[in-house]
């Protein structure tokens, strides 16, 4: 019988499953994380919400994000007093 230790040492260096995130390559961490969030992503658009991400394509500074919907994606802006301000549809 095999015990969980002797399972994951068993796993091989190319395995990217077992490899540190701080060792992947950008594309390799995206795949990585890729299933997680397509079902955040999914269960989030379920219940008629949101995803609220910073995309450094589209914001222009830090203080924007972006808020993406089932059909649409805002640009928002969050003012000094936390609240977030409509900027535009991208």
């Amino acid at each position: 019988m095999s015990t969980t230790h002797q399972m994951m040492s068993s796993t091989t260096t190319n395995d990217l499953r077992s490899a540190s995130i701080f060792e992947l390559s950008n594309e390799e961490l995206r795949e990585r994380l890729r299933p997680a969030y397509e079902k955040i992503k999914q269960e989030a658009f379920a219940k008629h919400s949101y995803l609220t991400y910073y995309d450094p394509l589209v914001c222009p500074t830090v203080a924007h994000a972006v808020h993406e919907y089932r059909d649409r994606k805002e640009l928002m802006w969050m003012d000094q007093t936390g609240k977030e301000q409509f900027v535009k549809i991208l």
